[in-house]
């Protein structure tokens, strides 16, 4: 009975497996599930009028705003170079320790990070700017290229972030709490990855060389190294710090960001070049982006007419796990399909199933987009596909992929390691967005 009452949903379900597996772009493999949902429960008549008016209806939306605002923002801090900065002023504080240059590399990701909200752009940048670096001066590919890919995951989770604002769209939570609440496991990720390094490093010391003919940087060569990172602190002032203290809405925020990143590439050669680059590259990415929200949207029509996620939550009320046994059983399939699937993607693929069953079971829903988000980094970072890694690959075509993949692995550790903090300890997470 069970089952027969799951089977149309899991046919729309199967159907999207299906055109995915076929290879079918993963918006049209949406949209063409989703319709072939709406078919079975209603006359043809009423879904061609939906599909006449549905995508103006997705995509009308004033938040949406947010997103090209952001993908600009970030664009053009690429384009200024501030990522450099960044690894420098980790450098000269960092350098010398053991896996210093490592450790700058995660350091300069976490800063790239709070301008940047992709997990590619900021591992692609990184690659430029620190894997040569650590290569010149003995580092293993191994670890060279495995925090770089590692660090560059931050970009989703330390704000703003891409994937946090289209799971604040599908799901209706507060953009701004899951921004507060983000910073936190966005930093103590980036030091737990720091101190990682340091003990890997203590461990296999063949990895990363002492930098002894490195010259001890003084105490005001590092505070000038940290100087030339302003940029990036005011684009972090006028973005997160107006959001934290609620003086502007995200919208509002990343308009001055955007604002504020055309200024910094204004400033730098080639500024012709690069606003136009980073306007195409902006266009393009929205238009993916909107296409992949109009093709969700009609799936997750298809699947409600299903009725298959309100039974799917009450099924899985009904078996009377604990919460967090649930939220357990309902992240282990991200971790798969991080490996196969963009976060973006993935997000927009799998709510319309599972937020009914987090809300069925009353879990926060602020947590469960920031434990969804480090499933998407683990995903992002583990074999056999590994999307950081491939860019990390197509960075340095001479480092065997297999390398990548091992540099990689004590960095899921820590990852998985952090997850099982954030669900042990929720206060981790949202002791910044208690009312």
């Amino acid at each position: 009975m069970i089952l027969q009452d799951l089977l149309p949903g899991l046919t729309v379900v199967g159907l999207l497996l299906a055109l995915l597996m076929l290879r079918i772009p993963i918006a049209f493999a949406l949209a063409g599930a989703g319709i072939a949902g709406l078919a079975w429960a209603r006359p043809w008549r009423a879904v061609e009028y939906l599909l006449s008016t549905f995508a103006y209806g997705a995509t009308a939306n004033f938040a949406y705003i947010v997103l090209p605002l952001f993908l600009f923002m970030g664009q053009m801090a690429f384009s200024a170079g501030l990522s450099r900065h960044a690894f420098e002023a980790g450098q000269k504080w960092l350098g010398r320790f053991p896996g210093g240059l490592a450790a700058a590399t995660v350091f300069g990701c976490a800063a790239f990070s709070t301008i940047c909200g992709s997990s590619v752009a900021t591992a692609s940048t990184m690659a430029r700017v620190a894997l040569p670096e650590m290569l010149r001066h003995g580092y293993m590919p191994r670890l060279a290229a495995g925090c770089i890919a590692a660090g560059g995951t931050l970009g989703v989770l330390i704000p703003p972030s891409g994937i946090l604002v289209v799971y604040s769209i599908v799901t209706e939570v507060s953009l701004v709490k899951l921004f507060l609440a983000a910073f936190v496991p966005g930093v103590l990720t980036a030091i737990v990855y720091i101190l990682g390094i340091y003990v890997w490093v203590k461990l296999q010391p063949e990895l990363a060389p002492t930098l002894k003919d490195m010259p001890i940087p003084t105490f005001g060569e590092k505070l000038a190294a940290l100087g030339r990172t302003w940029e990036l602190l005011v684009l972090f002032a006028a973005v997160m710090g107006t959001i934290y203290l609620g003086i502007a809405t995200p919208t509002e925020a990343a308009a001055m960001g955007a604002f504020f990143s055309l200024v910094a590439v204004l400033r730098r050669p080639d500024r012709v070049k690069n606003v136009l680059t980073g306007l195409r590259e902006t266009g393009t990415a929205t238009c993916s982006i909107f296409a992949l929200v109009i093709g969700a949207g009609l799936f997750s029509l298809g699947l409600s007419t299903t009725q298959f996620p309100a039974k799917l939550a009450a099924l899985v009320s009904d078996l009377q796990w604990s919460q967090t046994a649930t939220i357990v059983v309902v992240l282990i399939p991200y971790m798969v399909l991080g490996c196969f699937v963009d976060g973006l993607s993935m997000i927009l693929i799998t709510m319309p199933i599972v937020y009914p069953i987090v809300t069925q079971i009353g879990f926060d829903g602020v947590l469960f987009g920031l434990l969804v988000t480090k499933m998407v980094e683990i995903g992002a970072i583990t074999p056999p596909v590994g999307l950081n890694a491939f860019v990390v690959k197509s960075m340095a075509p001479e480092i065997p992929l297999s390398e990548i993949f091992k540099g990689c692995i004590p960095f899921v550790l820590m990852e998985l390691m952090i997850v099982a903090l954030m669900l042990a300890f929720p206060a981790i997470s949202l002791f910044l967005i208690t009312d």
